[in-house]
């Protein structure tokens, strides 16, 4: 069962972009994914990912996710994206997966709280069996597994898991994201409160109500906003 606090990205990468991915991994060099887990998560992670450390491929790979990111609406409007965790590239064969975990609360230096987390998928479905993030909230547990280049963002406080691949490939994108509004409560609000003003400004971008909206909408933002 779906939530609103979990974001469906489709088409976050454009084909253009996929391609210039998948000719980059070809040449990446991959390392034991546990190099870059902590705490718990280490004994539950059974990955490839590649080399943080590399200066030839990851530089690339970064400008491609960011280019996508940037020209993504959402990012903004309903994420209030403020700073992005280096993107790491995973790959699963048969066998691997991440088994259930939490995400570290802070990563990187200069540090990045992590309020979201975001995976950009890389493989076609149809071309692996297993592999789903499956994401656990207080209405249950819910499998993701979509199109090559889509993406799901869900807040950190969920725990989650990536199921076994059973066969072919699967590789992932996978990133923290900090938030401008740390409360996903709040975003939500701000987020619907937007979504009317537009629909109202559409009609009547200077009634009394279409300006009200976004009156609210500017002074919540001004109370919760972190800059």
């Amino acid at each position: 069962m779906n939530t609103p606090y979990i974001h469906h990205l489709p088409g976050l990468l454009n084909a253009e972009m996929l391609a210039a991915v998948q000719q980059l991994l070809a040449n990446a060099p991959f390392a034991d994914g546990r190099l870059t887990a902590t705490d718990a998560a280490r004994e539950v992670k059974r990955n490839l990912q590649v080399d943080m450390n590399d200066h030839s491929v990851m530089p690339q790979l970064q400008q491609v996710i960011g280019m996508a990111l940037m020209q993504e609406p959402k990012f903004q409007v309903e994420l209030y994206a403020a700073r992005v965790y280096p993107f790491l590239f995973s790959k699963c064969e048969p066998g691997m997966g991440y088994g259930w975990h939490v995400d570290s609360p802070v990563m990187g230096n200069p540090p990045v709280r992590t309020d979201l987390a975001m995976t950009i998928f890389l493989s076609d479905p149809s071309t692996y069996e297993g592999g789903e993030l499956v994401i656990r909230t207080d209405k249950g547990d819910t499998s993701y597994k979509p199109a090559m280049g889509d993406a799901i963002v869900y807040p950190c406080q969920y725990v989650h898991c990536v199921n076994d691949v059973r066969s072919g490939v699967r590789v992932a994108a996978v990133s923290w994201i900090q938030c401008s509004v740390r409360s996903m409560e709040q975003r939500l609000l701000l987020s619907d409160l937007k979504r009317t003003h537009s629909l109202l400004a559409a009609k009547d971008a200077q009634s009394v109500e279409t300006q009200g909206v976004l009156q609210a909408w500017s002074n919540l933002l001004r109370m919760w906003a972190e800059v």
